[in-house]
C-alpha cells in the first residue's frame, strides 16, 4: 500500500503531528527529535536542501523496530531515509519496503534522518515516515449480541466466523514483540455484509492500551437462503429456522505494508429472519 493513510478517526488525523515527539537530543551531529515508546506516523516538510531532519527511537525492551515510508515512490522522490543502529554505520533505507530493525538488546537507539538526495532541487519538500516498535495484531469480529448463532454445518458455507443482524463489536490488540501493548497500530477493517450490499471500510488506530473497539453497524437484509434447523433447550425445546445471506470480512494491519502476512478472508453471516419452527416443554 503506496498511499499515507489520512483518514479521520473519532476527529483525530492518523498523521502524527510534532505533539506526540517527546524531546530534542542533542549530538555532534545534530539535534535529534527523540521518539517516545508507540509507533509514530510523522508527516513533516524539509525547507530546502540543506535541511536534514533526524529522529531517535529507544527500543525500551528490545523490542523489534519497524521503518516505513508510505508513499514513496522511487521515480520521483527527492528525498531519502537514512538509518543507524546504537552508533553504527548509516544505512540507506531502500526503495518502497518497509524495514524490521530486530535483534535489539534492551536500551538499543536507532536513529533516521530525512534529507535530499544528492542534486535535487527543492524550497520545499514533503515526505512521510514511520518509525517505533513493530506491531502485531490479533482481532475478533463478535457475533451479535443476544444472537443465539446457527451451529457449524448448517448453512453454506459451512462455517461462519461472525453472524449478526445489523451490528458487530469488533475489537483489536496491538503489541509489539515482546507482548506490550502499543500505541498507534493502524488496522483497516473491511466488511461486505452480503454480495448485495457495498462494503464497509473502516481505519483504526490503537490507543495508550493498544486496544481498538469499534460497533460496525450495516443494514438488515430481507430474504436469504433457509440454514438447517437447530434445536436449542432452555427452559423448553426449541426449534429455530433461520434466513441468512453470507458476505466477507477482512482485517489489514496497515502500516507493515508488504511485510504484513496475507490477510485471511472470513465467511460473514448476515442473519435476515430467525423463526421458531416447534416448541416442545423440555
Amino acid at each position: 500500500m503506496r498511499r499515507f493513510f489520512h483518514a479521520l478517526i473519532s476527529g483525530v488525523l492518523l498523521t502524527v503531528s510534532c505533539h506526540t515527539l517527546a524531546f530534542v537530543e542533542k549530538s555532534t551531529e545534530g539535534e535529534f527529535t527523540e521518539l517516545s515508546d508507540r509507533l509514530h506516523q510523522i508527516e513533516r516538510t524539509l525547507q530546502g536542501i540543506e535541511t536534514i531532519h533526524r529522529y531517535s527511537f529507544i527500543s525500551v525492551r528490545g523490542q523489534d523496530v519497524l521503518l516505513a515510508t508510505p508513499g514513496f515512490s522511487v521515480g520521483n522522490s527527492l528525498w531519502r531515509v537514512e538509518y543507524q543502529i546504537d552508533g553504527g554505520n548509516w544505512e540507506t533505507k531502500a526503495f518502497n519496503s518497509p524495514v524490521a530493525i530486530r535483534n535489539l538488546k534492551p536500551g538499543s537507539t536507532v536513529r533516521m534522518r530525512v534529507m535530499a538526495v544528492e542534486g535535487a532541487q527543492f524550497q520545499q519538500m514533503a515526505y512521510q515516515v514511520v518509525l517505533g516498535s513493530y506491531p502485531h495484531m490479533r482481532y475478533e469480529l463478535h457475533h451479535e449480541e443476544g444472537f443465539l448463532k446457527i451451529p457449524h454445518g448448517l448453512t453454506d458455507p459451512p462455517f461462519l466466523a461472525t453472524q449478526a443482524y445489523t451490528k458487530a463489536l469488533l475489537e483489536a490488540w496491538f503489541t509489539d514483540s515482546k507482548a506490550f501493548p502499543l500505541e498507534g497500530g493502524v488496522m483497516r477493517f473491511e466488511l461486505r455484509p452480503n454480495e448485495g450490499e457495498k462494503k464497509i471500510i473502516k481505519t483504526f488506530m490503537s490507543d495508550m492500551a493498544g486496544s481498538i473497539s469499534e460497533v460496525i453497524t450495516f443494514n438488515r437484509c430481507e430474504g436469504g437462503s433457509y440454514a438447517g434447523n437447530f434445536i436449542h433447550k432452555d427452559k423448553s425445546r426449541n426449534t429455530w429456522g433461520t434466513r441468512y445471506k453470507t458476505g466477507t470480512y477482512i482485517p489489514i494491519n496497515v502500516l507493515l505494508e508488504s511485510m504484513a502476512d496475507k490477510p485471511h478472508e472470513y465467511d460473514f453471516g448476515h442473519i435476515c429472519k430467525r423463526m421458531l419452527v416447534n416448541w416442545s416443554r423440555s
